[in-house]
């Protein structure tokens, strides 16, 4: 059900497009419209966007959807999408990719100063998480030289992998596997109460922690 965050007047909150993250209740409209498009590519979304998604509370459902899908982490380890990623946790996923001249510095810039603001919990039931879409440059060396420059803490994690891995991925979270129109929204959930929110990165990070605070904590006001 579609509610106005009370805390923020000026944020509606209401979900037009869910099905990419949905696909078990919904289906035929993607969740993701690029925010800070790349070179002009894609129209802005400029509202905060929140769904209750009933039907994916289940492990089991929740896993079917989102996948195992196996990526590999800055350190060089394997993880499971869904098993070591997504589950119980609030997790904050972006796309980017390290050559990005434009979107993605200020993103990640914005995340880093999100990141301080909930440093007390990254690593513990926050999580953030990078994914790269450009597999062929960004190696997991370059993903760990990369992430140094934000000063990233083990909770942020920065994801590659094969082309067909990331695309399987991307697609499940409404994400078009295009290097210069990829999806520049954060995209904030936790499989476990099944709720999730699009937050577009040129708000402040003030609001921007507030938001992700409110899907880890269960406010729906």
């Amino acid at each position: 059900m579609a509610s106005t965050n009370t805390r923020f007047p000026e944020i509606e909150t209401s979900m037009k497009h869910i099905a990419r993250l949905c696909a078990l209740l919904l289906a035929g409209s993607a969740l993701c419209q690029p925010v800070f498009a790349h070179a002009g590519h894609g129209k802005t979304d400029e509202k905060v966007q929140t769904r209750q998604m009933g039907s994916l509370t289940a492990a089991d459902k929740a896993r079917d959807y989102f996948t195992d899908t196996v990526l590999v982490s800055h350190t060089g380890k394997d993880m499971r999408f869904y098993s070591d990623i997504l589950e119980d946790k609030t997790v904050v996923v972006n796309f980017m990719f390290t050559t990005c001249p434009d979107a993605c510095p200020l993103i990640n810039a914005s995340i880093q100063r999100v990141q301080e603001r909930l440093k007390d919990r990254i690593g513990k039931d926050i999580y953030i998480v990078s994914i790269t879409v450009d597999p062929e440059t960004d190696t997991v060396k370059v993903l760990a030289d990369y992430r140094k420059k934000y000063k990233a803490m083990p909770g942020w994690l920065f994801l590659t992998g094969t082309p067909e891995n990331l695309e399987t991925v991307g697609q499940k979270m409404g994400q078009v596997f295009e290097k210069d129109a990829h999806l520049t929204a954060l995209l904030v959930g936790n499989t476990k109460t099944a709720r999730w929110r699009k937050i577009p990165p040129h708000l402040s990070d003030a609001l921007i922690a507030a938001q992700i605070k409110d899907i880890a904590d269960g406010v729906y006001d």
